[in-house]
């Protein structure tokens, strides 16, 4: 077995750091349901995508440029921290090594008063920059917060720095302190999550649609549901929102009759002040060849020449005009 796939085997046995802002719902990224598809092998342990292989990436980077800001040195920690009694998880990105000793762990055993989690994250991704407080603070995305908070619950440290590069041009250190009244919520519900959940097999409730698919493939013949107060809400809202959006396909619909006729055959729309709007191009023509006719055509003949076959060809393939298609130009863009 790869350090990998022992890695991705341990992340099974118990809820890892990262893992909790998503039980608690504090995870716009992952679901509960997600969580417990994982833990209990329906699906295949994430593995990564673009964003988290970015991040694994840059983590060294990140570290270089925490201890060059602060003038600490770090030690990468590799082994899986584990609650002596609930099934949480840690898997720390660097242990902060003390001033005037060498190593931040020995043997597995910390050694320091202080871990180091490293992020990325992008300027555009929504409410990026809102989540994150001043540098120097404690104001992080609540996911970061719990994630640090597990750490320093299972390494049994007081403080926990958090470096964040921001895009590519901004840098912050942030600094935590041990609380232990979020250490205590986070075993408690890390604990009856993973009981009423993973332990019982039953899955929490599912967030949206594709997850509701997935729970409840199929339909039970004569089974009846009363709506709650808020699912009664949701549902007249949706009713009336898809009746507003129907009543909007109309209009469209009636405002497409008048105005693609008024196009003619020009290809780019202008304003009356002149300035581009829209094209109204075609697409390039297409051929269709009807290939079975075409063999049994040549199958009746006797050594077809190169002629006759181009001419067969020919005869059973007609070319289709491309479509026109609408683009509405950005009032920058040209056409």
């Amino acid at each position: 077995m790869t350090d990998r796939e022992q890695f991705l085997a341990e992340r099974r046995t118990g809820l890892g750091a990262s893992d909790m802002g998503a039980v608690l719902g504090l995870d716009p990224y992952r679901t509960p349901f997600q969580v417990w598809q994982e833990k209990t092998g329906r699906v295949p342990p994430f593995d990564g995508n673009l964003a988290t292989r970015t991040g694994a990436w840059l983590e060294e980077f990140i570290a270089q440029e925490y201890c060059r800001e602060t003038g600490q040195r770090v030690q990468r920690w590799t082994a899986c921290l584990r609650h002596p009694s609930a099934p949480l998880l840690a898997h720390p990105d660097r242990l902060v090594i003390p001033a005037g000793q060498y190593r931040a762990h020995i043997r597995n055993q910390v050694r320091t008063d202080k871990g180091l989690e490293c992020k990325h994250t992008s300027v555009y991704a929504a409410g990026a920059l809102s989540e994150w407080g001043a540098a120097g603070s404690d104001q992080i995305p609540a996911r970061f917060l719990l994630q640090c908070a597990q750490n320093m619950a299972l390494a049994n440290v007081p403080h926990w720095d958090l470096a964040v590069l921001i895009g590519n041009g901004e840098f912050r250190v942030y600094h935590l302190h041990r609380d232990q009244e979020l250490e205590d919520l986070l075993i408690a519900e890390g604990s009856r999550w993973w009981r009423d959940h993973v332990v019982a097999d039953i899955p929490p409730d599912p967030r949206s649609e594709g997850e509701a698919r997935q729970r409840w493939p199929r339909h039970r013949t004569g089974q009846t549901l009363t709506l709650d107060d808020a699912a009664w809400q949701d549902f007249q809202d949706y009713r009336q929102l898809k009746a507003e959006a129907a009543a909007l396909e109309e209009r469209l619909t009636a405002l497409k009759d008048r105005l693609y006729p008024a196009f003619q055959d020009a290809d780019t729309l202008l304003d009356p002040a002149g300035r581009p709007i829209a094209t109204y191009r075609a697409a390039r023509d297409s051929q269709r060849t009807q290939w079975q006719a075409l063999a049994g055509d040549l199958l009746g003949r006797v050594y077809p020449d190169e002629g006759e076959k181009a001419a067969a060809i020919e005869r059973f393939t007609t070319t289709h005009p491309g479509a026109r298609s609408l683009r509405l130009l950005k009032p920058t863009e040209q056409p």
